[in-house]
């Protein structure tokens, strides 16, 4: 009888090493594919993260050209205002000089005007 008590001892003692190897080989792939899932999910973020940053380089590089053309743009026409400045100042100078010139010469007409008035006055009086 102790034999036959031995025998079921061995089997329950190795139905119970069956039955804990099991559960255990069990966690252990419910472990790996938890672990591949997240790792999958990882790669997707990774993948997308990837993808939003090459996006934001490309903007970023299509703004800096714009921000690049602005702003040779602006030098560019404050050159230009700079020279158009110069020339108005320019213009106003000769604009001033020639109205000194045409005030002058008005001054001039109006005493050869009585000049002449005077004379052709003196030529009446000789006829």
């Amino acid at each position: 009888m102790t034999a036959l008590v031995s025998i079921v001892a061995i089997i329950l003692v190795a139905a119970l090493v069956f039955f804990v190897m099991r559960r255990r080989a069990a966690e252990r792939e419910a472990l790996r594919e938890r672990l591949e899932t997240e790792a999958q999910g990882h790669r997707q973020e990774l993948d997308a993260n990837a993808a939003k940053a090459r996006q934001s380089q490309e903007e970023a590089e299509a703004h800096r050209r714009q921000f690049e053309e602005h702003q040779e743009e602006a030098e560019r026409l404050r050159v230009e205002a700079e020279e158009k400045a110069r020339l108005a100042e320019e213009h106003a100078a000769t604009a001033s000089e020639l109205d000194g010139r045409s005030e002058r010469a008005r001054a001039a007409a109006g005493r050869h005007d009585e000049r002449a008035t005077d004379a052709e006055e003196r030529l009446d009086e000789l006829k």
